[in-house]
């Protein structure tokens, strides 16, 4: 039985650069049960658990994030209650999760692997929010289809080739730093540019790299599954972000991605020499 209902034709239109959402079936899934997830996190390595208070606003920024003052395991039984956002990451440890993991990507590459090439380093996350609950604007590194499984929620994208929403500057920042906090700043003017996507269970939406978003949960529980990978092209991406990082480190103004053709080629070829010769910009590389 497959996951999912797939439009070829919206998937070709708009993947990998643009938000679209898709059908799937999981909403009834055993794994995602509370029960289940409390187990799941048990098994979970630490740092592979974020949480934190969910009261938070769109442009939190670089502002330390408070804390919620439970236990993992006390957060997500009291999750209905205590205004907190959690996510457990790399679930696909648990064999359960990476079998679920694998169906759905298997799913997803026969289109997916129409527009891009080299598709790897597979990733689970799981969602898990309070009501009303805000996650601040920010951006992740990996394509990434967003599933919602319980309550609902609505995410706001916004143009990533727009230097006012995402300065050139700020984002070769979050690759040549590895430990830059993900949130960008945020202003109300930006949400009169913001594509707005509600979902319901049994509805996923893509989230393209580098796009900034912010996601405002509904009045339920939030529960989300999160599929990510990787592909040849992003990891190009990601390496020349971070040279253009390193450049800009070393005093240099250097032209964004995708300005110039022949610029992109050699910085990208002294990136990969560079990684191989003397591993300056070993650091956080795509594998």
């Amino acid at each position: 039985m497959s996951l999912f209902a797939l439009s070829q034709d919206v998937f070709a239109q708009h993947f990998p650069e643009l938000g679209f959402k898709i059908q799937h079936h999981l909403q009834h899934s055993p794994l995602f049960s509370l029960s289940r997830l409390v187990s799941l996190s048990r098994t979970l390595p630490e740092e592979h658990v974020e949480y934190n208070s969910g009261t938070l606003t769109p442009n939190h920024g670089n502002q330390t994030v408070p804390f919620n003052g439970l236990s993992i395991e006390d957060t997500i039984k009291a999750i209905e209650t205590c205004q907190s956002w959690m996510v457990l990451k790399f679930v696909e440890q648990d064999n359960a999760y990476r079998q679920l993991l694998d169906a759905c990507l298997d799913e997803i590459y026969l289109e997916a692997g129409k527009k891009l090439t080299g598709l790897h380093k597979r990733s689970a996350f799981i969602f898990i929010t309070s009501p009303n609950s805000v996650t601040p604007y920010h951006i992740d590194p990996e394509h990434n289809f967003l599933l919602q499984i319980r309550g609902n929620k609505t995410m706001y994208q916004f143009d990533k080739h727009n230097p006012n929403l995402l300065p050139e500057a700020l984002l070769e920042e979050k690759y040549y730093k590895a430990d830059t906090n993900r949130n960008l700043p945020f202003q109300a003017a930006f949400q009169t540019q913001a594509k707005c996507f509600d979902l319901q269970p049994g509805e996923g939406l893509f989230v393209p790299i580098n796009v900034p978003h912010w996601v405002q949960n509904g009045d339920n529980v939030s529960i989300s599954f999160s599929i990510t990978f990787h592909s040849t092209q992003s990891d190009r991406e990601a390496r020349l972000h971070k040279m253009n990082g390193w450049l800009r480190q070393h005093g240099l103004t250097p032209s964004p991605l995708g300005k110039c053709a022949w610029r992109d080629q050699l910085k990208y070829q002294s990136f990969m020499w560079m990684r191989k010769t003397a591993h300056l910009l070993k650091s956080n590389e795509p594998d």
